[in-house]
């Protein structure tokens, strides 16, 4: 059954790619997946997802239509009819559409950019090793082009897929040179794109390879024993970052919305006591103004500010630790739902501390 459906959604997500600019299939979707190690045909890849992204973009549009009437229906409200009828329902169901059908592209690209992350930082961190290796075979009398096949390690993972590549090419028309400059064309990692040219012009010129070789390999770890020490070295702005997202930031927006819950209820007492005189008004100080800011709409605030927050910190995150600003947005949800949970919390537990005051 599933073998009868795999043709069908190929040629549906080949149908889907016509819609999309083939430069962009091209120029783009081909190289991510290149980089990520990915054997799919780059239209077939977009086309899915343009289809996966239509798909979540009606469910939004439909969304209002199934949740309003099921919310009537358990509370006995008019819901549907009274806040979103007529064209703000509309507005609605487009604005969800445009939101689901974005959400599935940016989720799409975050997917693909993690697996190429991802596999850049296996090739780095084998490297060294698969570089003293092939030191190790060149001291033992080992020709070059054997050096590098015997090295191949299954644990040093796509980095010994690419030295298969190459080796395999070295044996057609290529020279063994020439071929070790393609190694890198799979990996989007500049250190492995250096070193392999580097070595394919060593091999050219002559010298003592495995020399050259073993230098390398060290000053590759001695760079990451850098970076290491420069993450470690930022790890307190990273935890101020978080404390200040996941818990300062909401309790001070828990402890502003029960303020304002609080001098809201003073003002509406006062302002039913017609006997309330100038004198006791007086007496209440700042209450006396009226605060035109609703609780409910500093809620609201707190929310967006939150999500705000909870984004711009995981990019934050990202820079600091030394990668691409991407790398830390995959800590974005996890700042946000703290965030948000633990100002629900203290909100709770300011209004029953100060419950009394209401």
């Amino acid at each position: 059954m599933i073998g009868n459906i795999a043709p069908i959604i190929r040629d549906a997500a080949l149908i889907f790619s016509s819609f999309i600019p083939r430069t962009l299939t091209k120029n783009y979707a081909k190289r991510w997946l290149k980089y990520a190690g990915s054997k799919d045909d780059e239209r077939v890849w977009a086309g899915s997802r343009l289809i996966l992204a239509l798909l979540f973009g009606f469910i939004g549009f439909l969304l209002p239509e199934t949740i309003f009437p099921i919310i009537d229906s358990i509370y006995g409200t008019n819901f549907h009819q009274t806040v979103f009828g007529g064209e703000t329902l509309i507005f609605m169901q487009l604005g969800l559409f445009a939101i689901f059908f974005v959400a599935v592209l940016v989720l799409s690209y975050l997917h693909i950019a993690y697996a190429i992350d991802g596999r850049k930082k296996m090739v780095e961190n084998a490297l060294p090793d698969f570089l003293m290796l092939v030191a190790s075979n060149l001291k033992s009398g080992m020709t070059p082009f054997s050096a590098f096949r015997a090295a191949v390690r299954p644990e040093f993972g796509p980095l010994s897929e690419e030295i298969k590549v190459a080796t395999q090419k070295s044996l057609g028309v290529e020279s063994f040179s020439q071929a070790l400059k393609h190694i890198a064309d799979r990996v989007d990692s500049d250190i492995l794109r250096e070193t392999s040219k580097f070595f394919a012009q060593a091999l050219v010129s002559g010298g003592h390879l495995s020399e050259l070789i073993e230098s390398s390999a060290k000053d590759i770890k001695q760079t990451e024993k850098l970076k290491q020490e420069l993450v470690t070295s930022t790890r307190m702005y990273t935890i101020f970052i978080v404390f200040v997202v996941v818990v300062a930031s909401p309790m001070l927006l828990a402890v502003s919305v029960q303020f304002l819950t609080i001098m809201s209820s003073i003002q509406n007492q006062a302002g039913g006591l017609s006997q309330v005189s100038g004198e006791v008004t007086a007496q209440i100080g700042f209450s006396s103004g009226k605060i035109t800011i609703e609780p409910d709409f500093m809620r609201t605030i707190a929310f967006a500010l939150l999500t705000c927050n909870s984004v711009l910190a995981s990019v934050f995150i990202g820079i600091v630790g030394g990668d691409k600003i991407i790398s830390g947005l995959k800590y974005s949800p996890f700042l946000f739902i703290g965030s948000i949970g633990l100002f629900i919390i203290m909100t709770n537990i300011v209004s029953s501390l100060l419950g009394a005051f209401v």
